[in-house]
């Protein structure tokens, strides 16, 4: 597929530079997803090109290709090699952004070289208290003198065992205060082979065959305050503003595996003869490639448009979840129609389809849930759009006796008083015959502050013209009650009949 139009011609070469390697060495991936092996050799060989310098600025040892350049480094490498992405994406990238815009400039000197050569990385959050709920770890960091002193376990960790690079969030404070400002957590870099620190178990994960996933145990480990990431108690901050480039390489990695399933379902049909036919002649397997394709470009768009967007400096919360969570819910419907498409071919291991098929499950989990996910859309994107979602007023056209929307501000306002404001909420009954109306819709008509108009509904409110909402004591929203209807206006005022409803009709 050809390059987005906005790439530089760095990275335009880096992608065929990354393709070019990933289908090198997709034999050898192949091959240590059946022993079970973790595939340290790609690992070394991405570090010995330099890939995992992609996003890391130049004066640092890396390429300086932003966040386009790692998206494409996941995207390639996923679109030959299913496996082995989980670590070069989640983990030698988890931490990239967090000692990036954290770090001290010594941290940044030690720290991203080693990065930018390939060293293989952990980020390590989850608990049995913490998952989706990161704020509830209790892994414990006491500083003595000018070391910390970490205890606990932690669990579900990509690349236990075998990275060098522990990028650690710890609990600094019991304070519940402090809990509750989510200024109770630190984080630390920590190098495998520190005393006290060992792996416990390894985990059997859905489609990490190759990718070991497990525990881990901190007995007494001592970390110097010299590899604490920012202050203490900024690890929650840390961690929530490393999600955005994180989400937008996992989302990444969702492009090349829509690649690899076009791949082989497109030319399997083409090659499955059926009924004395390829199955590609075949209208239903048409829909299914197509669907697959359709996809591939939704989500290859919006990905790199959200790199771009984050390379530009603007804020891409909203972006970030969407596309992490719709690029691991479409992947899966693409592993769905592959499977149907190739038949019996499609459920066996042979080819890459069902591999897909879990990893693309196990995004729904991994790097936040997609439920996660859609509540920082909601809560963002409610902020972020307020003036673009505000509720559209609705009146009755004179003409037609049905609701239309209108955009102009009402030509003259009315005195805040009783019989105004019940008038305001009966009215838009005829329109919004299910909707309470906010304190701002109200404004619309009454002239008058949110203090005044809330009077005067609990005026209303005790007279039982009105039924309200309130949130913690106070008024939210309101509506003429069937009492406040008929004071308001007279029944006649409610009407409406279509033309085609006789008169012999109405009642």
């Amino acid at each position: 597929m050809k390059p987005m139009i906005w790439w530089t011609d760095e990275q335009r070469k880096f992608a065929e530079t990354v393709d070019a390697f990933s289908k090198k060495w997709a034999t050898y991936e192949e091959h240590t997803r059946w022993t079970r092996e973790a595939p340290v050799k790609i690992y070394e060989a991405v570090g010995k090109e330099g890939f995992m310098g992609a996003a890391i600025p130049k004066e640092y040892g890396g390429l300086g290709l932003g966040c386009t350049g790692s998206c494409i480094l996941a995207d390639h490498i996923h679109g030959w090699m299913p496996g082995i992405g989980r670590i070069v994406v989640g983990n030698m990238n988890g931490g990239l952004m967090q000692i990036i815009d954290h770090g001290t400039e010594d941290q940044k000197k030690r720290f991203l070289p080693e990065i930018a050569s390939g060293e293989v990385g952990a980020v390590v959050i989850t608990e049995t208290t913490a998952g989706t709920d990161a704020a509830g770890i209790r892994v414990e960091a006491k500083l003595v003198g000018d070391e910390y002193i970490l205890n606990g376990k932690k669990r579900f960790i990509v690349g236990a065992g075998i990275a060098n690079r522990y990028f650690v969030y710890a609990q600094t404070s019991t304070d519940p205060e402090m809990i509750k400002k989510h200024k109770h957590l630190t984080c630390f870099m920590l190098h495998r082979g520190a005393k006290g620190f060992t792996t416990e178990r390894i985990n059997e994960i859905l489609g990490f065959e190759n990718v070991q996933n497990g525990s881990l145990d901190f007995k007494d480990v001592h970390i110097p305050v010299a590899d604490r990431i920012g202050e203490e108690g900024e690890g929650f901050k840390i961690m929530m503003g490393g999600l955005n480039f994180e989400r937008t390489n996992i989302a990444a990695a969702t492009i090349g595996w829509n690649r690899l399933l076009l791949r082989n379902v497109a030319p399997y049909t083409q090659r499955r003869v059926q009924f004395g036919k390829p199955t590609s002649d075949i209208p239903a397997n048409n829909d299914k490639v197509a669907n697959i394709i359709m996809r591939l470009i939704a989500i290859r768009d919006s990905v790199y448009y959200t790199a771009h967007a984050w390379d530009n400096g603007e804020d891409v919360t909203v972006e970030a979840s969407a596309i992490k969570c719709s690029g691991a819910e479409m992947t899966l419907l693409s592993a769905n129609d592959a499977t149907q498409a190739m038949g019996g071919d499609g459920v066996n291991r042979f080819y890459p389809v069902q591999n897909i098929y879990e990893v693309a499950k196990t995004e729904h989990v991994a790097g936040g849930t997609v439920e996660a996910c859609r509540l920082t859309i909601y809560s963002q994107a409610m902020k972020r759009w307020k003036e673009d979602i505000q509720m559209t007023r609705r009146v009755i056209d004179e003409e037609l006796g049905v609701p239309v929307p209108v955009n102009e501000p009402v030509a003259k306002k009315e005195a805040c008083n009783a019989e105004n404001v019940l008038k305001v909420l009966a009215e838009d009954y005829r329109p919004n015959p299910g909707l309470h109306m906010a304190i701002e819709d109200i404004q619309w008509y009454i002239d008058g502050s949110a203090e005044d108009i809330v009077k005067v509904l609990e005026e209303l409110e005790k007279a039982g013209d009105v039924w309200t909402y309130r949130k913690k004591g106070a008024i939210q929203l309101a509506r003429a009650s069937y009492a406040g209807l008929a004071k308001a206006f007279p029944q006649e005022h409610y009407l409406y009949f279509p033309e085609f409803i006789g008169a012999d009709r109405k009642f």
